[in-house]
């Protein structure tokens, strides 16, 4: 019998020596456990994805202004160019 198969019964037969109410206390117990596990973890997930929801708009003015900078720039340069093809 290999250790794992060793380790897998001896385990089996401890679970199966608790009484049954214990068991299924220790089941709730467990789930209980796990969804408070992941209603933490949620809890984080959305701080971060608040967070960054905030860093976003945050920059929204920023790239406005970049948009509208790029625009003007664009203006003046097809300016030149057509003054540039109207003297040729």
């Amino acid at each position: 019998m290999t250790r794992r198969l060793r380790s897998a019964i001896s385990t089996r037969v401890a679970i199966e020596a608790i009484p049954p109410d214990a068991r299924e206390q220790r089941a709730r117990h467990l789930v209980a456990r796990e969804r408070g596990q992941r209603l933490a973890a949620a809890r984080v997930e959305l701080a971060m994805a608040e967070r960054m929801h905030a860093d976003a708009l945050a920059l929204v003015p920023e790239a406005e202004a970049a948009v509208a900078a790029a625009k003007t720039r664009l203006a003046e340069i097809e300016a030149e160019m057509s003054k540039a093809a109207l003297a040729a």
